[in-house]
């Protein structure tokens, strides 16, 4: 699904760029990224923001994130990440345009995969991603390596730096939702996406301005 994606926010840019500036074409994609999910990852990075931000333990946490409000730090979290989203796509560019752009859609709802496999359900059970959490094993992780390889196709250099990014970028978002709720939610399983699929987009979006001025 989600090279699927990613083919698609390609496919879109590349049309786009035979007739739209740079920032127009960033914004679609972004609006693109939004609709294609039904705006259910964002939705769950603004709630997950609402109950972690809320400074409350673990059990308020989860029951603020249920509220169909996002409160103000939701709504904050979530337009900082488009803006973080717009800016990365903005600078993608040139050779290196289709990697990204095809990739961290795809890595993005990798981080998913892992979240679900090797995270506790922080409900016990009792939320929306409890039937994710039950059905994959470790043979889901087959899906993630498929991603994983196409940036080594670029080149060596690319391939370590969006496998070094997308491990670290993973890791503190699990390792941030394990701290402080135990375990993973529906919600947080979307805040994950978002943010990983961010930071790879801004690191996209870096990488092809430096190589543009070498």
């Amino acid at each position: 699904m989600g090279l699927l994606i990613g083919a698609l926010l390609y496919g879109l840019d590349h049309l786009l760029s035979s007739f739209a500036y740079r920032e127009v074409r960033a914004a679609l994609d972004v609006i693109f990224l939004a609709i294609i999910t039904g705006g259910l990852h964002l939705d769950g990075l603004a709630d997950s923001a609402y109950g972690l931000f809320s400074h409350k333990d673990k059990h308020k946490a989860l029951e603020i994130m249920k509220d169909p409000r996002i409160g103000s730090m939701g709504a904050i979290t979530a337009v900082l990440c488009l803006l973080l989203k717009f800016s990365g796509l903005a600078g993608i560019d040139g050779n290196q345009c289709w990697i990204w752009l095809l990739t961290a859609p795809a890595l993005a709802r990798s981080t998913q995969v892992i979240g679900l496999v090797f995270m506790d359900d922080a409900r016990g059970g009792g939320g929306m991603g409890a039937p994710f959490f039950q059905k994959l094993n470790y043979g889901a992780l087959i899906y993630c390596a498929i991603p994983l390889t196409l940036p080594f196709l670029l080149s060596l250099k690319t391939g370590l730096l969006i496998l070094g990014l997308f491990a670290f970028s993973t890791f503190i978002v699990l390792f941030y939702f394990q701290s402080k709720l135990g375990g993973m939610t529906g919600d947080t399983l979307g805040a994950a996406t978002e943010i990983v699929e961010t930071a790879l987009l801004v690191a996209g979006g870096l990488a092809c301005m430096s190589s543009a001025t070498h």
